[in-house]
């Protein structure tokens, strides 16, 4: 078929999986940042796949800016002008931008960079950045079809600062700070966030310092929550609250592991939760948690619904038999331990009776008689499965031992062999 006879919703659909995001660095020349995309590529090509290129929407409304104001010898209007043209190709479809912005010393930087984005497009995914600056880049009053936000105001020069209030977004869903609240000297606009209506929450930034009152504040307010993941260094914590998040599926933990994480933990009733990550972001470092508190959440939701455990590396020993038996619909787990196996539980996980639906286990550090009581329950899992439908084989074990790990190399090769399983055991993670 001729090119010319091709369907113009197919060449608009082909054109659109070769744009990818297009970025401008300023200061820099708009000509050399235009010369290298895609967009301009093929609109050079001939006047057929000019005009197509030219009225073809959505190849326009993917841009990252980034601006390094301390590299700024004069006025960067031009390239700002030459970035909102670029937009304004988009029309009204759905708009993504990322703004960085480096070492902004002047209100008057900032409010160019604001003026980029503050006509009527129809932004609905934001990242702003800001380092180092005198003044923040926040949203503009350009907000409305916002449906995901990400700022992050790293490394603030004054520290006078308000939180600022940010306009109304009433169609935001997923929002990520990376912040830290003691910047501010008032955080009274903080709480004016459409908490309520968001699906998916980030808090990252290892350096971030969040007060444990402010997260349990905070997470009281999102009810609406599916996706929650708090990666940052939180202070405090020696209060609970009761915090229902009826909605939640996914919930992710990545403090510091100086930081008692029990009242968040405890403080959490998710009934419909599938994941479960607790994480450690120093994760040679035994992280400050009581395995009490998990299971206190596990009895006060249920846990009906779990299917993916991690536990990272933790100061007191966990029991497996115990834990396990919390999470019936569970299909993949990581326990770095310290590892307890009560007797008994290698018999529970081989007959189902622990952990039905499992198919991936990956253990911490284990002792040699532990490594050949689960190589052992690999295979009776396996016959298990064979006579009870609701028993599921192992598809994936993993654990590690102190002692050279080639010796248990031949065995773990037959018993992957025979059982139609990957199998492993390697040397003990926190010496690697």
């Amino acid at each position: 078929m001729p090119f010319d006879d091709i369907p113009l919703d197919i060449i608009q659909r082909v054109f659109s999986l070769c744009c990818e995001s297009v970025e401008f660095i300023i200061p820099q020349d708009p000509e050399r940042s235009r010369s290298g995309t895609t967009q301009v590529t093929l609109s050079l090509v001939c006047s057929r796949w000019r005009d197509i290129v030219l009225n073809t929407n959505a190849l326009w409304g993917d841009v990252a800016v980034i601006y390094d104001a301390s590299k700024e010898r004069e006025p960067a209007t031009a390239s700002f002008q030459f970035v909102k043209s670029w937009l304004d190709r988009a029309g009204r479809t759905p708009i993504s931008l990322y703004i960085s912005v480096f070492k902004a010393s002047r209100e008057s930087q900032i409010a160019a960079i604001s003026q980029t984005f503050s006509s009527s497009f129809r932004i609905t995914n934001l990242k702003l950045e800001s380092s180092q600056c005198h003044h923040l880049l926040l949203p503009t009053y350009n907000s409305y079809y916002l449906e995901r936000l990400h700022l992050t105001l790293d490394g603030l020069v004054r520290r006078n600062y308000i939180f600022p209030r940010l306009p109304d977004m009433p169609f935001l869903k997923e929002l990520d700070l990376n912040l830290c609240p003691l910047d501010f000297v008032d955080l009274a606009n903080l709480y004016l966030i459409p908490w309520h209506q968001l699906r998916v929450l980030t808090f990252s930034g290892s350096l971030c310092h969040w007060p444990f009152q402010i997260l349990l504040d905070i997470l009281q307010r999102c009810e609406s929550l599916v996706e929650c993941t708090l990666c940052v260094d939180a202070l405090g914590g020696q209060y609970e609250h009761d915090i229902v998040l009826p909605n939640l599926e996914s919930l992710e933990l990545d403090m510091n592991p100086e930081a008692n994480v029990d009242p968040i933990i405890r403080s959490l009733t998710v009934p419909n939760l599938r994941s479960l990550n607790i994480r450690n972001m120093r994760w040679w470092k035994k992280r400050v948690l009581s395995p009490e508190a998990i299971l206190m959440m596990a009895q006060r939701s249920g846990f009906k619904r779990l299917t993916n455990f991690s536990l990272c590396l933790i100061d007191q020993p966990v029991d497996v038999r115990s834990l396990l038996g919390y999470m019936p619909a569970l299909e993949s787990f990581q326990l770095l331990g310290p590892l307890m196996f009560q007797p008994g539980t290698f018999g529970d996980l081989s007959s189902g009776t622990i952990g039905p639906q499992l198919e991936e286990v990956s253990f911490g550090v284990m002792s040699d008689e532990e490594i050949a009581l689960m190589l052992e329950t690999v295979g009776q899992r396996h016959e298990k499965a064979k006579t009870v439908p609701d028993i599921r084989p192992f598809a994936s074990v993993t654990g590690h031992c102190t002692s050279n790990p080639q010796f248990y190399k031949r065995r773990t090769k037959q018993c992957g062999e025979a059982f139609n399983a990957r199998v492993a055991i390697r040397p003990d993670y926190r010496s690697e």
